[in-house]
């Protein structure tokens, strides 16, 4: 996988376990209500139309909200309806005084007033996700009650009320390999098979076959692998043996027609 789909995935966790005090070892106060998203998982790269839906529910909400737009996504905007990341403010079934009051950056602030179970709603248009996928790009969603004042701060929602957005490779057009380059003659080793979308992401959906061949005629070969859903496109072809010393190479071939071959890989004579 890439290195910064790694990255975000850990710093979402941390960042989410910071929201639930999960760090400190006890609870820490959470904003009020909830923000759904739809929808929640979409393809690296890809533009659609995002639905934030904000309801109280579990108490009457008056007060601000804020969302922060992650970054990498298209920058927010509220000049041109027509224009790549328009946010369009619906103020659904909150009172009348419920609207938009600034955005700055990535933050939209919201000033709000809704009944128990009411909510309002912004669609986040043509809004095109980072080519690097990841388990959860969060919108951080804060709150903070009127009655609280202007001075105390905005308390972010808990875990499970923020809204969040998977992103995951599209469609696969490559073949990629991980593999030693240095092997021992008659020595066993692992092949890594990744199909790839075109950004390097592990591609989705992805269940073609895939097959080993090698320089070495006298190498031993894993049989050939079907991709599976659970696989995540990634495949380690265990048993892998080189056994004429030199450079060789490993050749990746896919049922659909995808190839990929090694960089050299050095084997050594056995030492044994």
């Amino acid at each position: 996988m890439r290195t910064t789909t790694a990255v975000f995935a850990i710093a979402l966790a941390a960042l989410l376990a910071a929201i639930a005090g999960a760090a400190a070892g006890a609870p820490v106060p959470v904003g009020s209500g909830k923000m759904r998203v739809s929808p929640t998982t979409v393809s690296a790269g890809s533009t659609n139309d995002f639905t934030f839906t904000f309801n109280a529910d579990r108490s009457a909400f008056k007060g601000t909200t804020t969302v922060d737009f992650a970054r990498g996504w298209t920058p927010p905007q509220r000049g041109d309806p027509a224009a790549p990341g328009y946010l369009e403010f619906r103020r659904g079934t909150c009172a009348s005084s419920t609207k938009v009051v600034s955005l700055k950056a990535r933050r939209l602030t919201i000033a709000a007033s809704c009944k128990r179970g009411h909510g309002y709603t912004v669609v986040y248009r043509k809004a095109t996700a980072p080519t690097a996928a990841a388990d959860g790009y969060i919108f951080l969603t804060r709150t903070r009650q009127a009655a609280a004042g202007k001075k105390a701060k905005l308390l972010a929602l808990g875990i499970k009320k923020q809204p969040i957005v998977k992103v995951r490779g599209g469609p696969v057009v490559a073949l990629a390999m991980t593999v030693t380059a240095i092997a021992t003659a008659g020595v066993d080793f692992g092949v890594t098979v990744r199909g790839v979308d075109l950004y390097g992401n592990n591609g989705y959906p992805y269940s073609a076959s895939a097959s080993l061949t090698s320089s070495d005629p006298a190498a031993t070969i894993p049989g050939p692998y079907t991709f599976m859903m659970g696989d995540g496109a990634q495949h380690t072809f265990a048993g892998m043996i080189l056994r004429t010393p030199g450079t060789q190479t490993i050749t990746a071939t896919s049922s659909d027609g995808l190839k990929v071959t090694s960089p050299p890989i050095t084997v050594s004579p056995f030492a044994g």
